[in-house]
């Protein structure tokens, strides 16, 4: 099979990225001929005033992107072309290229941004479902798109726009989504496509497990409001005796700096950020990993990680994630926001490496069931499958 891969790269760290790139390697890995159309968010910072004023512009209709990827595929002819990220270089102008082409179109929806302008469903510290049915207005007002009502009602302008000549009910053939919640939230919030096939992620190269560790918890990921992170440190203050490792950056990093030594948390370390296989490196050595979102994560790849490295999750219990890790089994789960509920539960891990060991082996064990390479592969073919036979006409919308 022929597959023609589009993604506008985001700003590192990213899983975004991330999956883009194990989709590809997994799809060439299997002797599929592999078609990559890809823009760097970077190039924003090297672009002219005129240039970067021109973005929202673009973001609504690209031409450049839509003749670039319409004279790919027509030259190519890939069986399918799949789309991760699209804003704001790539822009959904690029769905109707294909259509122009007639390959069939297959989009993965990573976050919510077509039915939330921030896309995270996620303001001022809980969920917000305020814009459901795609009436933005609340958004606006809010300026839930990087603080701005001005920048909200241009990203509002570009999905509404593109809802009205019909892009996404008729110019994708299939949606994938990452779990049944995720397939249930567009639903409730009014999104304009009944197509849909639920696929995880999953991991390339997955670590070999390691139950033995050094005794402590970590934290691995963005340093933002909807992470959680206020809520894991006033749970760490109730933990003096738990070592505890934090990685990433974010927003909230000075926030975090601050709190440790505000709070004298001689337990807690905060490490900056590091490549992927320094976070593997300690999270190999670590007791158990902790997640305390806020917000509807999609598939973390970082939990995912842990499971393969036979570590527990401490998770809230939000979206998917309480899907993912089952409570007493392959570790916790605990009420959003409650910091004394987590606190309670990383005392029980730190005292009793033996059930945290014990855990750690049922989340490998549900990781090779549900999230290797070789499942993935076989549900990549499927959604392909489906969106030909969609865009031929051979079956009806699905779920």
């Amino acid at each position: 099979m022929k597959v023609l891969m589009v993604h506008d790269y985001l700003r590192p760290p990213s899983g975004e990225n991330t999956v883009f790139e194990q989709e590809r390697q997994l799809l060439e890995s299997k002797g599929h001929s592999v078609l990559s159309y890809t823009r760097q968010n970077s190039e924003i910072n090297g672009m002219t005033i005129v240039g970067k004023t021109m973005i929202p512009l673009r973001a609504v209709w690209s031409r450049i992107d839509y003749e670039e990827i319409r004279v790919l595929a027509e030259r190519e002819r890939p069986d399918v072309a799949h789309f991760h990220n699209i804003f704001p270089l790539v822009s959904p102008s690029a769905y109707r290229a294909c259509k122009n082409a007639g390959i069939p179109v297959v989009q993965t929806l990573h976050h919510f941004r077509i039915v939330c302008p921030g896309a995270l469903l996620f303001r001022e510290g809980s969920v917000c479902e305020e814009c459901s049915g795609m009436r933005f207005l609340p958004g606006i007002l809010h300026g839930c798109y990087r603080d701005s009502s001005l920048q909200t009602a241009g990203m509002a302008a570009i999905v509404y726009f593109h809802r009205m000549i019909r892009t996404w009910q008729n110019c994708v053939d299939l949606y994938i989504v990452l779990s049944d919640f995720a397939l249930d939230t567009y639903v409730r919030l009014g999104f304009p496509s009944r197509s849909f096939y639920v696929k995880t992620n999953f991991l390339q190269e997955p670590v070999e497990p390691t139950y033995e560790d050094l005794g402590y918890g970590i934290y691995i990921g963005r340093i933002g409001e909807e992470k959680g992170i206020p809520s894991l440190l006033d749970a760490l203050r109730m933990c003096p005796e738990l070592p505890f490792k934090i990685i990433g950056d974010g927003p909230l990093k000075e926030y975090l700096v601050r709190k440790i030594e505000e709070y004298q948390l001689e337990n807690v370390e905060y490490l900056g950020v590091k490549n992927h296989s320094q976070c593997m490196e300690h999270l190999l050595k670590a007791r158990f990993l902790v997640l305390a979102s806020l917000w509807y994560e999609g598939v973390p790849m970082v939990l995912l990680e842990a499971m393969s490295a036979g570590k527990p999750a401490v998770v809230s219990n939000i979206g998917v994630m309480s899907e993912m890790v089952k409570d007493g089994v392959n570790g916790f789960v605990f009420t959003p926001g409650a910091d004394n509920e987590l606190a309670k539960i990383m005392k029980i891990l730190n005292t009793d490496p033996a059930q945290a060991e014990r855990m750690g082996q049922k989340g490998r064990t549900i990781f090779e069931e549900k999230y290797t390479r070789d499942v993935n592969y076989q549900m990549i073919m499927d959604a392909y499958t489906r969106a030909i036979d969609l865009h031929n006409g051979k079956t009806k919308e699905s779920r």
